[in-house]
């Protein structure tokens, strides 16, 4: 038996082959270019699906989808995509059923992901787990007992969408890599001779030079992820105060900085948590990395979720 997950996100498709314990047998990945439409995405998933079917010899049993955007389950259609347009109301399980000819579960990617980490990554092992992720949006999902919590269709854990104070801006607009990415654009046109400069060169300014720029001790660099760690422990500090989950586990694109995130967005946690929930739960790397949505939409697909 196998499962195939599949994650539709703003930047990129993946899809992976993936047994029943999690592991992922063979995938393929492909990046969506600038300004796709929801007709392009399509072309490409329908390409990407032909590509890991062919390239597999285990007998498919169900399918899962992990779309990056509200999902309205039941229907499998999609709700929207902040990142894509032309989704909303798509029937996207009915799509990916009529090529596969399988049974298709259709879910949102942070959501599979929290599951993938909760069941078999960073969240191994904890009753309740929060997940993060922090890339072009910033999304979040909540395992009990590893099972996904879900709210009232069509949606719920929208920490991106938090906001910081009553007239703005929200976690999103503060600690996602596209505003990281739009810091150090700044930072590199006014210190054109410091360590990010240096790292940039050559290439499109982005949130993961924060991690050389670090090590060689860059100050701007150090102030835009102080800033970034600061804006997302502080939504965090919310989901804290309302779930006080046994872990928090940080992914996305922005996670891949590594230890310097984690350790910041810890700290700046500690300081935002009433006193009776010090210590706050220990915040984590995500464990499965690149791979995470697919696994967790194939473990959807198995049937490992409810709605509590």
């Amino acid at each position: 038996m196998a499962l195939l997950g599949i994650e539709i996100g703003g930047t990129k498709l993946q899809a992976a082959v993936v047994s029943p314990a999690g592991e992922a047998l063979a995938s393929r990945h492909e990046a969506l270019a600038s300004g796709s439409g929801a007709s392009e995405v399509l072309a490409s998933v329908e390409r990407l699906l032909a590509a890991v079917m062919a390239s597999t010899p285990d007998r498919i049993d169900a399918v899962g989808v992990g779309f990056g955007g509200p999902v309205d389950r039941g229907r499998g259609l999609v709700a929207a995509s902040y990142q894509v347009e032309g989704w909303g109301g798509f029937p996207l399980a009915a799509w990916v059923r009529d090529r596969l000819r399988l049974p298709v579960m259709l879910e949102n990617d942070t959501n599979a992901a929290t599951l993938a980490e909760a069941v078999h990554g960073a969240g191994r092992g904890c009753r309740s787990v929060v997940y993060t992720n922090s890339g072009s949006g910033i999304g979040a999902g909540w395992a009990i007992e590893g099972r996904i919590h879900h709210g009232r269709p069509p949606g719920e854990m929208e920490l991106g969408h938090l906001l910081l104070s009553p007239e703005g801006p929200t976690v999103e607009n503060s600690a996602s890599g596209w505003s990281i990415d739009r810091e150090i654009c700044a930072a590199v046109e006014q210190h054109p001779g410091g360590s990010l400069a240096a790292a940039a060169a050559g290439q499109k300014p982005s949130a993961l030079l924060l991690g050389p720029a670090l090590a060689a001790g860059d100050p701007q660099a150090a102030a835009i992820l102080d800033r970034a760690a600061r804006a997302y422990a502080l939504g965090l500090s919310h989901v804290v105060h309302l779930l006080n989950p046994d872990a928090i586990v940080l992914g996305g694109g922005v996670a891949k900085i590594g230890e310097p995130w984690r350790r910041a967005v810890e700290g700046h946690l500690g300081r935002f948590v009433m006193k009776a929930f010090c210590p706050p739960p220990p915040v984590r790397l995500s464990l499965i990395g690149d791979l995470v949505v697919p696994v967790g939409a194939a473990l959807v697909a198995a049937g490992n979720t409810r709605s509590e």
